[in-house]
């Protein structure tokens, strides 16, 4: 596995282990943003894989899953179909503004294991293809 795949996929999991340990917490909304960066960083990784090129410097989960779709990658359709679920919580963690007030106050328990359980899912099949491929 090339290097830059390897450590993409690793930060992606030490983003999971900081979302279990915000479920832990009851830190809802760190654990849905977390989540929401380990499939960020997991699908960059997938751009050396099977783009061979660096990954854009963008954040929406649903459209890096979209580019590298154009090529040929792609999630088992459960997983495809929840991708957009990712989406908000690059914001709405962060900024109160994003959020209409606390981010603490914008994710409730059910939200963060749904996304904490899709980010497992989503970098076990990212690793799986990149050790195949790479």
């Amino acid at each position: 596995m090339r290097r830059e795949v390897r450590l993409w996929i690793e930060a992606a999991h030490e983003d999971l282990v900081d979302a279990g340990d915000a479920i832990q917490r009851g830190r809802w909304f760190r654990a849905a943003f977390f989540s929401q960066q380990a499939v960020e960083k997991a699908l960059k990784a997938m751009f050396f894989v099977v783009r061979r090129e660096e990954p854009p410097h963008i954040h929406t989960v649903t459209e890096l899953y979209r580019l590298l779709k154009e090529v040929g990658f792609t999630l088992p359709q459960e997983l495809e179909e929840q991708l957009y679920i990712l989406n908000k919580y690059y914001t709405i963690t962060r900024y109160p503004d994003a959020a209409n007030g606390l981010p603490s106050e914008a994710v409730d328990r059910v939200e963060a294991e749904r996304a904490y359980n899709l980010a497992c899912s989503v970098v076990k099949a990212v690793e799986e293809h990149a050790w195949k491929h790479s």
